[in-house]
């Protein structure tokens, strides 16, 4: 340890501060303090920089789940209308079953007793759809009644006897006849969504 002796007389001496500043030590604390400044606004900039990551993480993760929400309602709309179509199917398809149904109930009801039917084609000409009734019976009394239960059939729109002829293998008395009846339209009327 050095000690420091001024022998210059006192008016020529330097005049004492009252701090002394020790420019290194001061340069060193700025340098710390300004690298402890930029350390913690990195870290700032740091955490700030993964918040943003996670936020933007988030958002991707909800705009997938978006998609897929978005696929799953595409996919119950597809299904949705398939089933619609086949439930309409359904509906048609049980429409003219109870139609046919209710026909032949009617035919059986109406029948005479010297009276019998041989055959009933169904066929579709332009769009209407026609039933052909082949029978026979004994009298043409018999085959006028049932023309006529027929036509009380409220889902016939046209009853027509197109022909009677006699049965030639018959013994007694027989006729042969056609009669034609056409349905009345039954499409539903189609809804709109």
């Amino acid at each position: 340890m050095l000690i420091e002796i001024n022998l210059l007389p006192r008016e020529f001496r330097p005049k004492k501060r009252l701090l002394r500043v020790d420019y290194k030590f001061l340069l060193t604390v700025g340098i710390i303090i300004g690298a402890l400044g930029l350390g913690g606004y990195y870290f700032q900039i740091k955490q700030s920089l993964t918040d943003v990551k996670q936020n933007h993480n988030f958002w991707i993760g909800q705009q997938r789940q978006m998609q897929g929400l978005i696929a799953l309602n595409i996919e119950v709309k597809n299904l949705r209308e398939k089933i619609e179509e086949k439930v309409n199917i359904i509906k048609e398809l049980i429409t003219e079953s109870n139609t046919r149904l209710l026909m032949l109930e009617h035919v059986n009801f109406i029948l005479p007793k010297n009276l019998w039917l041989m055959n009933i084609d169904e066929s579709n000409q332009s769009g209407v759809i026609t039933f052909t009734i082949e029978g026979m019976s004994y009298s043409k009394e018999s085959i006028s009644e049932f023309l006529a239960g027929l036509e009380k059939f409220e889902k016939f729109s046209l009853v027509t006897l197109e022909s009677i002829t006699p049965a030639p293998l018959e013994i007694r008395d027989a006729f042969n006849f056609i009669i034609e009846a056409g349905l009345a339209s039954s499409e539903p009327a189609k809804e709109s969504n």
